[in-house]
């Protein structure tokens, strides 16, 4: 378990510490989505003459990672899942051809989720993160942050929250050891009332001191992760 501390995209929950994985519906290829890695991952078909992965966003953004190849599964890079995505692939055999999609989505009341999260470094070695409650959180709302490093094999959790009325609303890391230039920030919540949503996003440490995290939904249109 890794540095800072979702969501960038969360752990003394009620709930894993990741995103849990939404049913699926029985197919032929079974995909399936682990949001701890970042990987999806589909039963292998004989004879497979041709593999595809990719997901879609709901602003029609497409990104496709490379297939690993001679095994049925990809792991995509530099994306955030808080917006709901949909992931979609296609496999060739010299028999037929199979295609399956997958619906990933943000489960919980719409407005819940944290929001204006920002981190800002400082004296070289303290970071501060900071969110706002969802404007239709219940009272009971409780957020957890989580980082994850660029390759996503160390996870941490915020070591000391900043409070509001017992609510986390920041979080302070006084050791940046484990961060890499890149991490994926998660931050969750748990109620008794209602589900709420996550945010993630994507953080630059070499840039955060002057320019916060980077939003995931500048990304480009069309992009390619290896």
């Amino acid at each position: 378990m890794f540095v800072l501390v979702t969501s960038l995209v969360l752990c003394e929950l009620l709930q894993p510490a990741f995103l849990l994985v939404p049913e699926k519906p029985a197919s032929s290829l079974n995909v399936r989505f682990d949001a701890r890695t970042m990987n999806l991952t589909w039963d292998c078909q004989e004879n497979t003459t041709f593999n595809r992965c990719f997901l879609t966003d709901k602003k029609n953004r497409v990104v496709e990672p490379r297939v690993t190849k001679k095994e049925c599964s990809c792991t995509f890079h530099e994306v955030c899942l808080h917006g709901g995505v949909t992931f979609e692939v296609h496999v060739n055999t010299s028999q037929r051809a199979f295609q399956q999609k997958l619906l990933y989505p943000n489960s919980g009341r719409e407005g819940t989720a944290a929001q204006n999260f920002s981190c800002f470094i400082y004296n070289v070695d303290f970071m501060n993160c900071t969110w706002a409650r969802g404007p239709t959180a219940p009272r009971d709302v409780q957020y957890f942050l989580y980082i994850q490093n660029s390759k996503r094999r160390r996870e941490i959790q915020c070591p000391y929250y900043i409070e509001d009325s017992g609510t986390h609303v920041g979080c302070h890391l006084g050791n940046l050891s484990g961060l890499t230039s890149r991490n994926y920030f998660l931050v969750n919540g748990t109620s008794q009332e209602i589900g709420i949503q996550f945010f993630d996003s994507l953080l630059d440490t070499k840039k955060i001191g002057s320019l916060g995290y980077r939003d995931c939904s500048r990304q480009s249109h069309r992009s390619k992760t290896n």
